[in-house]
């Protein structure tokens, strides 16, 4: 099986079961690498945007990198109403 291919037909389990990441955490990231709300973040392996939508809600750009379809369709379908949100797949914006 190819790696991109591992969730497909999983994403929607995935996004109601995996939990968000801890504020904590999240603060940590902002805080160690001197993070400014207008700053532009990658998120490579973005999977359903659950870290995506953390870093959105905090006022970062996000730009979500994700190789699977069905993930990626998932996170463009739950975030695609945030103007700071964009999607890529193989270098292209979706």
């Amino acid at each position: 099986m190819n790696n991109t291919e591992k969730f497909t037909k999983k994403a929607s389990t995935y996004s109601i079961y995996r939990p968000n990441y801890p504020c904590a955490y999240i603060e940590y990231l902002i805080q160690s690498l001197s993070l400014e709300l207008n700053n532009t973040i990658a998120d490579i392996g973005s999977g359903t945007g659950i870290l995506t939508q953390q870093l959105l809600e905090k006022g970062f750009h996000v730009h979500a990198v994700e190789p699977n379809e069905n993930m990626r369709l998932t996170a463009e379908t739950n975030l695609k109403n945030d103007p700071n949100f964009i999607s890529h797949y193989n270098g292209l914006i979706n």
